[in-house]
């Protein structure tokens, strides 16, 4: 290796050795989140298999469950799969109304959804184990590439592999993620010809080749990036593949678009990983163990009690099945010898003790909300809902956006930016080229419904109060009211499907019948009378130069 590649490698893992000490602090946090909420997750912070996983000092599950209400709750509101949930436009509204550009724009859509959820790419399955590793950590790396010849493919990437770095705007930019892999894997992925000298020495022995090694990835923007070059310098992303121990370089490369977003709950000052649900609680989840086994204890105590002896000269066995017979239990006189032992605690008190502490955690972890979701709404009017949706949204409101900002955007860049150099989207229209634009995604999922459920909200009870204004005589009160846009809103927030709403087309032809049958009534109702206005001329005529026939001939 040359003495700069030697060089850079050596920077690279200074790099990495200056990360590992960063996030060493939350470590610990991270170790006690699978050994209490997580505790079935084979290797992460712990690296305990799943055969070994130690589980008898976990009494209550509150936690457990709650991880996964929320990542079906996140799920549900970021990525519902019976909707397209992000469409694909342009920012430019006057270049929106374009029939070329809506075409291409219906056909870029669907083309990124059809690949998404393709049966190879697995993103169904990687989303919801990157939601729920968002939940437990509050940082989830998502791997987003392609197969070539097969297509996109998506992979949930453990957070105890990766170390981050943040740049200027406190964007995470930098990625990497040391892993180990068999010998057997990393031939398969780089050539034998591109490892290490020690790595295929040990090849050379078949009993060897199913041994691990370490091998680091590291991701970050290209310093040296020359738009339109060929080669790892005209990739805006720079990656390489490193052996740690020998410091060789297996492969440099590079990426056109980031290719592992990573998204964090929430942060606080400084932060460089995520605070989560589950960081939030971890104090309040470990005291529920320890009341919930203090509970257990009582319960069984009280079930079945220790037992206080007069004198056990008498007594040398206890018998406390049905039906048992205790001699000595009583004295001649009929006074028991025997009574169970009084522990003075209070159950009930334990019991509501422990409630209130599943409350806090099941609060955090979106328990509410998820009721909210599954719960059927048929009982509540459609303001109602709107309502509510409203006021859970404020509460989801922050982690929900910084999840966009983070995930959905970069996630759906780089599906449509390796779709495209894959020739399966078409290209930019004409049109698009020479106004120089680049698409950009709207969310339509429920979290975006729910950030414009107050200005709904607002529409609704407005038209509310002006319904009762014209009912009290002032019609002229809805005058101000624009139905159409209003009721569109309206629908778009309570999910109804696009083709269960009339286009503008189709709305203009039903007005246009209306407005012809109204007439055609109006005609039918004028008629008669303008029949009779007509015969009642005549007659008058008729009348008249009789008169003056009369006056002629006197």
């Amino acid at each position: 290796m040359e003495t700069q590649d030697q060089d850079w490698v050596r920077g690279i893992l200074r790099d990495q050795a200056r990360m590992e000490s960063e996030r060493s602090g939350y470590e610990s946090t991270w170790r006690d989140i699978d050994r209490y909420i997580d505790p079935f997750g084979a290797g992460g912070f712990l690296q305990i298999s799943l055969g070994n996983r130690r589980v008898e000092d976990l009494y209550d599950v509150t936690a457990i469950e709650g991880l996964d209400r929320c990542t079906a709750a996140i799920a549900g509101l970021t990525i519902p799969r019976n909707q397209k949930y992000e469409l694909v436009g342009f920012a430019d509204k006057e270049l929106m109304k374009l029939p070329a550009v809506k075409r291409w724009c219906a056909h870029a859509t669907d083309r990124k959804y059809d690949c998404r959820y393709a049966p190879h790419a697995g993103f169904e399955t990687q989303a919801h184990e990157d939601i729920r590793q968002e939940c437990k950590y509050g940082t989830a790396p998502l791997w987003v590439d392609e197969k070539k010849g097969v297509g996109l493919y998506y992979k949930a990437l453990h957070l105890s592999e990766i170390w981050c770095d943040e740049n200027y705007y406190g964007r995470i930019d930098r990625v990497h993620r040391k892993f180990e892999q068999t010998l057997r894997q990393s031939v398969d992925q780089f050539g034998l010809e591109n490892l290490s000298d020690r790595v295929r020495t040990l090849w050379d022995d078949p009993k060897k080749r199913d041994d691990r090694h370490e091998i680091l990835h590291m991701i970050r923007p290209n310093s040296q990036y020359e738009n339109g070059k060929l080669g790892p310098i005209g990739k805006p992303v720079e990656s390489a593949y490193i052996e740690p121990a020998e410091k060789h370089i297996i492969r440099r490369g590079g990426y056109y678009s980031n290719p592992i977003p990573v998204s964090r709950h929430i942060t606080g000052p400084r932060d460089k990983y995520g605070r989560s649900p589950a960081m939030k609680v971890l104090a309040t989840v470990r005291g529920l163990q320890l009341m919930a086994r203090t509970v257990l204890d009582a319960g069984n105590k009280a079930v079945n009690p220790a037992y206080l002896f007069h004198d056990d000269a008498q007594i040398t066995q206890l018998i406390s099945k049905p039906g048992g017979m205790n001699p000595g239990g009583i004295d001649e006189y009929g006074r028991i010898l025997v009574r169970p032992l009084e522990q003075g605690g209070s159950l009930p008190f334990g019991l509501e003790l422990m409630n209130a502490e599943r409350a806090v955690v099941d609060k955090s972890f979106l328990g509410e909300f998820f009721r909210l979701m599954s719960d059927p709404s048929d009982r509540q009017t459609a303001t109602q809902v709107i309502e509510t949706l409203q006021k859970e949204g404020v509460l989801i409101a922050p982690y929900i956006g910084r999840r966009e900002t983070e995930k959905a955007y970069p996630v759906a860049e780089r599906e449509l930016d390796i779709l495209m150099r894959a020739d399966q989207i078409d290209p930019l229209p004409p049109e698009v080229l020479e106004a120089g634009a680049r698409p950009v995604f709207t969310l339509t999922n429920p979290a975006a419904r729910m950030a414009r459920a107050e200005e709904v909200s607002g529409f609704t009870r407005w038209a509310e109060i002006g319904v009762q204004a014209a009912s009290a005589g002032a019609p002229e009160a809805l005058d101000r009211v624009n139905w159409d846009t209003g009721m569109q809103d309206v629908g778009e927030l309570l999910g109804v499907r696009p083709t269960n709403i009339r286009t503008d087309d189709e709305v203009a032809a039903i007005r246009a019948a209306r407005q012809d049958k109204e007439a055609a009534a109006e005609v039918a109702t004028v008629a008669p009378q303008a029949a009779g206005a007509v015969l009642d001329l005549a007659r008058a005529n008729d009348l008249s130069n009789q008169l003056a026939a009369g006056g002629g001939m006197g």
